[in-house]
């Protein structure tokens, strides 16, 4: 399945009225970052910023301030700024990341879910499943709807520290994904209804077993992706010296 990331503004930055001037920048450079406008290892010049979006610089410090906190941006001396690069550790380091956050959560839920809580886990379900058997375009807006779905579940756990974390490790995996993945494994069918039938045998071993083979999936072929695309990037720095 070729996926191909729509560009276009959705629900990531606009409803926006009631920030603050920082926030509605650190969202518009987010959509940049996740939809691949800004690419990784992109300087992020705060003189540049200021001019192109008319903001202070204390405005534009802020925004970048959060970017790196999401773990979207870095900074170092001399250097300054700059769209955080993707490396095969980077991403080796995110899986692990999800891994224990996903499993710890799918744990906690396994013992807390409630049949009046399936209906709507279902509907987002078969939502992900239509939208992974058979898209070509993969938008930002449907990134969201699968991330909606593992946010629902992080929900159940009554964790706001769990919650916070995935959501922003979920940014990360998109912003990963749009810039690594130009083809995935198809999904399995019925793939995130499997996962809510292992949540709801109530046994967190299951559950567990369940989510991590989840997170897992087709993260191989992501990393030979970009095993192939850092060897090709070497090659071309060698010919040009």
């Amino acid at each position: 399945m070729n996926i191909k990331i729509q560009t276009q503004p959705t629900a990531l930055d606009q409803n926006i009225g009631f920030e603050t001037q920082a926030v509605r920048l650190f969202r518009k450079l987010e959509f940049e970052i996740l939809s691949g406008k800004l690419q990784p290892g992109q300087r992020l010049v705060r003189r540049e910023l200021c001019i192109r979006f008319g903001l202070s610089q204390a405005t534009v410090s802020e925004a970048l301030w959060r970017l790196e906190s999401d773990g979207m941006a870095e900074s170092a001396p001399m250097y300054g700024t700059r769209v955080l690069p993707i490396t095969v550790e980077k991403l080796s380091d995110e899986l692990m990341l999800r891994q224990a956050l996903e499993c710890q959560i799918a744990r906690m839920v396994a013992g807390l879910i409630k049949p009046s809580h399936i209906q709507h886990l279902e509907e987002l379900a078969d939502q992900v499943d239509t939208l992974l058997a058979g898209a070509t375009d993969y938008s930002m807006e449907n990134m969201q709807i699968h991330q909606e779905f593992h946010l629902e579940i992080a929900r159940l756990s009554g964790s706001a520290l769990l919650l916070r974390e995935l959501e922003r490790s979920w940014r990360r995996h998109f912003m990963f994904f749009s810039w690594v993945s130009a083809s995935v494994y198809p999904s399995p069918p019925q793939w995130h209804r499997q996962l809510l039938l292992a949540l709801q045998t109530r046994n967190p071993d299951t559950a567990e077993h369940a989510m991590r083979e989840h997170v897992l999936f087709g993260s191989a072929h992501q990393l030979k992706v970009l095993e192939k695309i850092q060897s090709e990037k070497m090659e071309r720095s060698l010919d040009s010296v």
